[in-house]
């Protein structure tokens, strides 16, 4: 069967295998589309929303809205591990995943002292990474 051919399920796990080749790698939907349309297969941007939303749904990516960037990015989600706290470097841009038993502990301490539920993963701290730091 030819690339472009490819049946909406099978689309949607082509979208998965991209985002997962990045990694921790935050993709938008921009970066997505160029992929697939470098690689011949069309696949309209319609079409890869409905597939984001439900792989986001499924648990299999993350979707954040960063300062900065003007369309939302989606992170693939190890099944080995849960998404950490994100932290990102102001001066060179750089979104960073930490996992932290620390902000963890944070996390439960917003909770038990302040009756607030904090969601990690949509939190962004923002400061200056190692390399930027040195820099200056």
């Amino acid at each position: 069967m030819a690339r472009s051919n490819i049946y909406n399920t099978k689309q949607g796990e082509a979208i998965l295998t991209y985002i997962a080749s990045h990694g921790g790698t935050d993709i938008t939907v921009e970066q997505i589309a160029t992929h697939f349309n470098e690689e011949g297969v069309s696949i309209g941007l319609t079409t890869i929303y409905r597939h984001l939303d439900k792989l986001e749904k499924r648990g299999r990516i993350r979707k954040l809205v960063i300062d900065g960037i003007p369309s939302a990015c989606y992170r693939y989600i190890e099944e080995s591990r849960s998404d950490g706290l994100n932290i990102k470097c102001d001066c060179c841009g750089k979104l960073y995943n930490l996992e932290c038993g620390e902000a963890d502990e944070f996390e439960r301490h917003i909770l038990n002292s302040h009756r607030f539920r904090v969601d990690l993963v949509k939190t962004i701290f923002y400061g200056s990474c190692e390399d930027c730091q040195n820099k200056t």
